[in-house]
């Protein structure tokens, strides 16, 4: 074809960690030279392509905004009765922006609609209605797992998404929602949908009543850090002694159930049966300063690093360990292996497509305590330096961008049949 794909991106906002993702997406497409434009319900960035539905740049957008996050709060809360829970239940199909809306705010027609986590924003409905008016191609990025369930945010251990999501244990026998839900994203799929992701994902996907019969192309990446800093540089800021063997963790929020930091305070505990001098470990943590690790242990707590001095703690650090138990990634993740220090991981996420066990970090067995401080054990006692490393993850990243297997898709697959 003689002209560029148009690609239209879809996201309830453009910042926090999916926004953010897909924000940065689509800058580096436009940088790259494709013709690509986000549609967000709610705007913070300062980006002329990112266009808000609402913007938090206006006063009166972001009294709007706040209105439409309380009335829907209540209405879950008490009408709704949904209770707060691990699944993190709250995606009730419900669009507050309609098909014509969005084609008007895009102002052109495009090829492929790539769809993010679009939770209170869009519906399947409003994504079908999109194809139907437009003909383009309908690509759905495993943003989490948000699209494949009855309404969840992560399934945990459940596998309703497969079998019609009923009983909820999010929400209990006497409620039918997730049922209606789920019935409701699968009359508006179609077959030629495609669903992309982490290797993880696609394969719930996959088993996922609305999905399972759609294209499914693993899309995992493995991108270059934005900084990068030698050893001594964080060691001399945070004061570290250069023997000490350093640990790395850190979360948005350590508290999060999902994120797995009680099953880390754990490992380290279940650490110590080893013989190993706690004496020499420091442990860092970029985040919350609640949590309360085993005696013997010498923990700095950093705090919410500027991104800057978050790759300072990266390139100080020996180790970096996140017990994560549900994500599609975490960035996190990515750093540390493009940081050039091992990663132990549980098996889950992007972990499972970046991390070679025992090469550039360990995959413990998910939410396996003693295995996870068998990971952080083998590390200890097999340093490696990070040269080697860097040859093996740069090696991998290669291997990956040259798979590049959603966008191959694009390229042979859908670009050949649009005039």
């Amino acid at each position: 074809m003689s002209r560029p794909l148009r690609y239209l991106y879809l996201s309830t906002n453009d910042y926090g960690g999916a926004g953010l993702a897909f924000l940065n997406g689509v800058k580096t497409m436009r940088e790259s030279g494709a013709d690509a434009k986000l549609i967000v319900w709610d705007k913070n960035s300062d980006f002329s392509f990112s266009v808000g539905v609402y913007d938090h740049h206006r006063r009166l957008d972001r009294i709007i905004l706040f209105l439409y996050h309380a009335i829907w709060y209540l209405y879950k809360k008490y009408i709704l009765k949904i209770p707060k829970s691990k699944y993190i239940f709250y995606d009730l199909q419900r669009s507050r922006v309609s098909a014509k809306k969005i084609l008007r705010l895009y102002d052109e027609k495009p090829d492929i609609i790539v769809v993010g986590w679009v939770t209170d924003f869009v519906s399947f409905k409003t994504i079908c209605q999109l194809k139907e008016m437009t003909g383009a191609h309908v690509i759905y990025i495993m943003t989490d797992n948000a699209p494949i369930g009855g309404g969840c945010h992560y399934p945990w251990d459940c596998k309703g998404y497969a079998n019609g999501c009923y009983p909820c244990p999010a929400l209990g026998v006497k409620s039918h929602i997730a049922q209606k839900t789920l019935a409701f994203k699968q009359k508006y799929t179609t077959r030629d949908m495609i669903i992309s992701g982490t290797g993880n994902d696609i394969n719930r996907a996959k088993k996922a009543i609305p999905f399972k019969n759609c294209i499914h192309v693993v899309s995992s990446t493995l991108e270059p850090n934005p900084y990068s800093f030698e050893r001594k540089v964080g060691r001399e800021l945070w004061g570290i002694a250069d023997e000490k063997y350093v640990i790395l963790c850190g979360a948005a929020s350590v508290n999060d159930e999902r994120k797995g930091f009680a099953q880390l305070v754990e490992s380290f505990e279940l650490l110590k049966q080893k013989d190993i001098d706690l004496t020499n470990i420091l442990i860092l943590v970029a985040g919350d300063s609640s949590l309360q690790f085993p005696e013997g242990y010498d923990v700095k707590f950093l705090g919410r690093l500027p991104f800057e001095e978050l790759f300072k703690a990266y390139g100080c650090c020996d180790l970096f360990v996140c017990p994560s138990l549900e994500d599609s990634g975490p960035m996190m993740i990515n750093y540390g292996v493009m940081s050039y220090v091992p990663v132990v991981s549980f098996e889950m996420g992007v972990a499972l497509d970046i991390i070679l066990h025992k090469r550039n970090g360990y995959i413990a067995k998910w939410k396996d305590c003693q295995d996870f401080s068998e990971g952080i054990w083998y590390w200890y006692q097999n340093k490696i330096d990070r040269f080697s490393l860097k040859l093996i993850s740069d090696g991998l990243a290669e291997e990956i961008r040259e798979k590049k297997s959603l966008q191959r898709y694009i390229d042979n697959v859908i670009a050949p049949t649009i005039i």
